[in-house]
């Protein structure tokens, strides 16, 4: 590969979240890469690292705004990575996609009124509505053909309650890698117009997939009427979870201007000079050949992850994600409580990943991380094999 994607990246005494919060002390101590949150263990993009420091070299930390060559950078990169053309006037930064998400919930709701999340999905989206005084309903995936998949009639029952102003949709959904195909999204636009439902699409995980498709702009898919909302952002693509900034696309240019009166109410500055340079060395050739890479090595450890727990603990479910550098994953064969798992991957096998309840997902289920340096993967895999052998999940 061109790219290093071996070199762990370096987290001490960086204020890292993942690191204080989310990797117990001793795991941190013997040394194992952390399998919690959806950050990289390896370095982000090189063009990305080069754009930063000549951004820096230059010293104009000035306030900045979303000028031509800012704009040309995001639909070069809808056209090559997600493949469709985006007009600029369409596009408008945001200080991060829960910030977008709680400006959308203040402009098509009110105190008392609800947002509808699918689930198992991201916790932080019910955060937003509860520190906004806002309720959550929630409409639970089915499984279908053994994989988890939106329920429409379950959506389309919720999307009429007469205090549900507002869908929020994560696709590719996190924590389940699933990606909402266009046929889908088309009926969950058609049951939206239908019961006067706003939607809010966080498609920040968009440009993973795995599978060899492009993940649908719900943006475009939206008529001039249609009340959407697409962010899109570095997070995901290229580790950028501590930047504060996005970009919303919005299609119905009344709404656009009524979105960027509220993104104006909420205290919006300007662009971080920073991210600024960040997005225009990741949205870039070369940004887009490491992206290529680094899905590469998230397809390989995937394998590497599904090929362990079938060849030895046959028992653990990996549900195959179509996108993100998630897995989703059933331990409940296993027999355990969630204390009992989470005691055994956490203080005999040296293994954080999240509990799936954090997602709304079943007691035992889990979701890892899978953007680590294969060689880091090797080495927590021999551990867990250890505590299973030591446990008498694996017979030799």
């Amino acid at each position: 590969m061109q790219y290093d994607f071996e070199t762990r990246v370096d987290r001490k005494n960086r204020g890292n979240l993942k690191e204080i919060l989310f990797t117990p002390e001793y795991i941190r101590e013997k040394g194992y890469v952390s399998y919690a949150g959806a950050e990289f263990e390896f370095k982000t993009a090189r063009p990305v690292i080069d754009a930063v420091k000549e951004a820096a070299e230059n010293g104009l930390f000035g306030f900045t705004v979303p000028d031509e060559n800012y704009l040309s950078h995001i639909t070069w990169w809808l056209r090559e990575v997600r493949g469709v053309e985006v007009p600029p006037q369409w596009i408008l930064p945001v200080q991060g996609t829960i910030f977008s998400c709680a400006t959308s919930i203040r402009l098509f709701t009110q105190p008392g009124e609800a947002v509808l999340v699918p689930s198992p999905g991201y916790n932080r989206y019910q955060q937003a509505a509860d520190r906004l005084g806002r309720k959550t309903v929630f409409s639970p995936m089915k499984m279908v053909d053994g994989v988890p998949e939106l329920d429409l009639a379950d959506l389309a029952a919720k999307m009429a309650l007469k205090e549900v102003k507002l869908l929020l949709l994560c696709n590719p959904n996190n924590p389940t890698g699933r990606i909402v195909r266009e046929d889908t999204l088309r009926q969950i636009l058609s049951i939206a117009r239908k019961n006067g439902v706003a939607i809010w699409c966080d498609e920040i995980f968009g440009d993973t997939a795995l599978d060899g498709s492009r993940v649908p702009v719900m943006t475009t898919l939206a008529s001039d009427e249609d009340q959407v909302v697409t962010v899109i952002s570095l997070g995901k693509t290229f580790s950028f979870t501590g930047v504060n900034h996005a970009n919303v696309l919005i299609r119905n240019s009344s709404l656009r201007s009524a979105y960027e009166t509220q993104r104006n109410a909420d205290h919006f500055g300007s662009i971080d000079p920073m991210a600024y340079a960040a997005l225009c060395g990741g949205y870039s050739p070369e940004g887009k050949a490491w992206l290529e890479e680094m899905l590469e090595v998230i397809r390989r450890n995937n394998a590497r992850l599904t090929e362990f727990f079938a060849r030895y603990l046959p028992a653990v479910k990996v549900l195959p994600p179509e996108a993100t550098y998630v897995l989703w994953v059933d331990f409940s064969g296993l027999g355990l409580s969630e204390k009992e798992l989470f005691d055994f991957l956490y203080q005999e096998a040296y293994f954080c990943c999240d509990p799936g309840e954090e997602y709304y997902g079943a007691p035992c289920m889990a979701r890892i991380c899978t953007a680590v340096p294969p060689h880091e993967l090797e080495r927590s895999l021999e551990a867990l094999l250890k505590a299973a052998k030591a446990r008498g999940f694996v017979k030799d």
